[in-house]
């Protein structure tokens, strides 16, 4: 098996801006010209892909259940890709970030808001050290749920906070408690193309 770096190389090609550094208001009006996004880390610009197509499923599945809550009903929404500045020298871009009907009342008048859950879609080209490194900063920063989806694996691993995750799979259900516990699935569904 290739190292991940590989295939991650392989496929979207070599990230150009990786580790080079930025003023926020350059970083606020720039784009890349690589087949990467930046996320912004205190200056430092670090590679990203955005969501691809194949993984689409999982966030149609996901909306499906989340259709029938009362919070989707309430005004409360899932949103792909959102620029989310976590502090005022980070920005992510999370795969799937869920926002209170209030939290985007807020954002329209101009207000920065944290999503109340995130998601990342890992897959074979993803470091699993990144990635739990990833979950438990993104749960330091106010996230009260954090599910990285793997879909090789068919598994979810769910943080509820940075030492405590629960591994989901088969007829497991997934309850994005206590963010929005309404919302609940199980791991079959959630990867049933």
């Amino acid at each position: 098996m290739e190292p991940t770096t590989d295939l991650f190389t392989d496929r979207y090609g070599i990230p150009k801006y990786a580790g080079q550094r930025m003023a926020k208001a350059d970083f606020l009006h720039w784009e890349s010209d690589d087949n990467y996004v930046y996320e912004y880390n205190n200056g430092t610009l670090e590679p990203t892909t955005s969501m691809r197509q194949d993984e689409d499923y999982l966030l149609t599945n996901l909306e499906n259940h989340f259709f029938q809550t009362d919070a989707f009903k309430e005004g409360s929404r899932l949103r792909a890709e959102m620029d989310i500045w976590l502090t005022e020298k980070q920005m992510r871009r999370h795969d799937v970030s869920y926002f209170t009907a209030d939290q985007l009342k807020g954002m329209a008048a101009g207000e920065n808001e944290i999503a109340k859950f995130t998601i990342e879609f890992s897959s074979e080209s993803d470091d699993m050290a990144k990635s739990i490194k990833n979950y438990t900063r993104i749960l330091r920063q106010a996230f009260r749920w954090c599910g990285g989806f793997y879909p090789l694996f068919k598994e979810v691993y769910v943080y509820t906070s940075p030492k405590t995750v629960t591994i989901c799979t088969d007829t497991d259900i997934l309850n994005a408690a206590p963010a929005l516990p309404e919302l609940q699935l199980t791991v079959d569904e959630l990867f049933r193309r």
